[in-house]
């Protein structure tokens, strides 16, 4: 098997509403996390897919993976405290040895083939790559308080997203045991050393994460006007607004 992706699903956002956990609310006829699984299932450079979730929805789980025919997915696993402890447990559960591993939120259904393509040929040539949209508009940056210090050039700032993909040998050496102190996801260019660089994929403002009940209102509109992704715009299905 050359690339995996693992999807972690267990995020819970708070701003929609407590304990809430995204990949699971209704986005059009599909959860969330429907969105992103039926977008892996039709790229044809993912070659397996393992779901992360809480152990309360592993059922959940199942069923969307039954209902949407995720031929693809190769099991899933109950998440750890964190992030890093969520994907040293995956390690664990991967019988082959990908070459590439991709790292992607659930929390962001409109993630295209194109995105993941690219991100995993870069992933390839530089050791790791990551999903990001660059910022066009004039930055400040204020370490304290509301006090600017200093002025940002434009498009000189990203904003980092996922899908996130790394070799395998690169993203080893970031979840080791023995590391201290690691922030995944967006922290990783800091511990990939040696030869290997973080290269950023222009993804673009669509590739939203969804936080928060305003969040839900934009996917929803992005659905019904066909814009979120050519993946989405061409399923050709109802869209209904989301229910929190």
């Amino acid at each position: 098997m050359n690339t995996m992706a693992i999807v972690i699903a267990c995020g819970k956002e708070e701003e929609i509403a407590p304990g809430t956990e995204a990949a699971f609310l209704p986005l059009g006829n599909r959860p969330i996390l429907g969105h992103c699984l039926k977008t892996l299932e039709d790229c044809p450079d993912i070659d397996g897919v393992l779901i992360v979730v809480s152990k309360e929805r592993v059922e959940s789980t199942m069923q969307v993976i039954k209902r949407f025919g995720c031929a693809k997915t190769r099991g899933i696993v109950v998440g750890g405290i964190n992030r890093l402890s969520s994907l040293r447990t995956v390690f664990g559960k991967i019988k082959t040895d990908p070459s590439v591993v991709v790292i992607h939120e659930a929390s962001r259904p409109f993630v295209s083939s194109t995105v993941l393509a690219e991100t995993i040929k870069c992933a390839k040539r530089y050791g790791c790559a990551i999903a990001a949209h660059r910022v066009q508009d004039a930055t400040k940056s204020s370490p304290k308080g509301m006090k600017v210090s200093e002025t940002l050039e434009r498009n000189s700032v990203w904003i980092a997203q996922t899908p996130q993909a790394f070799k395998t040998t690169v993203l080893k050496k970031i979840i080791d045991t023995k590391t201290k102190g690691v922030k995944i996801i967006d922290d990783e260019s800091e511990f990939v050393g040696g030869s290997a660089e973080t290269h950023m994929v222009e993804a673009g403002y669509m590739n939203m994460k969804i936080r928060s009940k305003a969040d839900l209102a934009v996917a929803a509109a992005l659905l019904n006007a066909n814009l979120a992704s050519s993946d989405a715009s061409s399923r050709n299905t109802r869209i209904a607004a989301p229910s929190v």
